[in-house]
């Protein structure tokens, strides 16, 4: 079957994309979190949401102060309020599309375990301080996508570290999953759980903790359950009483239109970029990456209702 190259810009029928940037803005007043969610929320967006790291950047950026300064992450202490992230920021974790091990997860014998390790593909539970190998997933682009089975003995934290310094990220998602890993030894894979929640409601799984223990993961440090962004320590998270008073961070986003030339290969000529389908599978690649996005359509003039086709190769 032949194939052919199509160049199109993602703005009109040719497609057109939005992404969400978030504009953050430093407050040098000192409030509790609660009264900064109050004036984040009357005054911009809401406190910080952070997505991926191009957000930590953006955050860092824009504060004024070496201390510390509250971020809308809040814990809600309790078992029955964990939910289940990828570590990866995009990748969604899905309750009907799982392989957890039968009987899992259990939190065995009343011990929190809020991290997942692999084992002939299935999933189990166990507690993020326990230490293991792990499986980094590596991605350069669509096409050098890798996976590496770490033989260093880490805790969960430290294995994510590990992975974001060094690859990509831990492993995550099924797609990453099914592609990469043959695992017949207990490794950990990039999947926990925690009791934190963002003020404005986002699901973004993306954490910066300076450090963690097991039940840290679940409710803070005792009544500890705002989270901050320690500007001299690179950033990293911690947690306060959130009756404390400091500076905060509030964010903005406004819907920002960037006009993306993108080369697609397709095996089928006659392929409609209009077709939902296709929309949906460049949107998948987006999320993966951590990019929030919108595509839309618009209809050309008439001379130009198609996009431009290169030679056929």
């Amino acid at each position: 079957m032949q194939r052919k190259l199509f160049v199109f810009i993602l703005m009109g029928q040719c497609s057109f994309i939005t992404c969400q940037l978030h504009d953050y803005y430093f407050i040098k007043e000192n409030k509790t979190w609660d009264e900064a969610q109050t004036y984040c929320r009357e005054k911009y967006t809401d406190l910080a949401t952070v997505s991926n790291m191009t957000d930590m950047k953006r955050l860092i950026d824009s504060a004024q102060s070496q201390g510390e300064a509250w971020i809308g992450l809040h814990s809600y202490p309790g078992k029955d309020n964990r939910t289940w992230y990828w570590s990866l920021p995009g990748v969604e974790y899905i309750e009907n599309k799982t392989n957890w091990a039968m009987g899992q997860p259990n939190d065995y014998q009343g011990h929190f375990e809020n991290c997942a390790v692999m084992t002939n593909k299935e999933w189990s539970d166990f507690p993020c301080t326990y230490t293991s190998k792990f499986i980094c997933y590596n991605e350069t682009n669509q096409v050098n996508k890798t996976c590496h089975v770490i033989d260093y003995l880490m805790t969960w934290p430290q294995a994510q570290n590990y992975c974001r310094e060094n690859h990509t990220d831990l492993i995550s998602g099924l797609d990453q999953l099914y592609d990469c890993a043959q695992s017949v030894s207990v490794v950990w894979i990039g999947l926990f759980r925690d009791t934190w929640r963002w003020s404005d409601r986002s699901n973004s799984s993306f954490r910066y903790w300076e450090s963690l223990s097991n039940n840290d993961m679940v409710d803070g440090q005792s009544d500890k359950t705002c989270a901050t962004t320690v500007l001299n320590r690179a950033g990293r998270w911690s947690f306060d009483y959130c009756s404390n008073k400091k500076p905060f961070i509030c964010y903005d986003a406004p819907v920002k239109q960037h006009l993306v030339e993108m080369t697609l290969r397709v095996d089928d000529p006659t392929v409609d970029m209009k077709d939902p389908a296709v929309a949906e599978a460049l949107l998948k690649q987006f999320r993966e990456k951590g990019v929030s996005v919108k595509l839309s359509w618009r209809k050309l003039p008439e001379k130009q209702n198609t996009c431009p086709e290169l030679d056929k190769v």
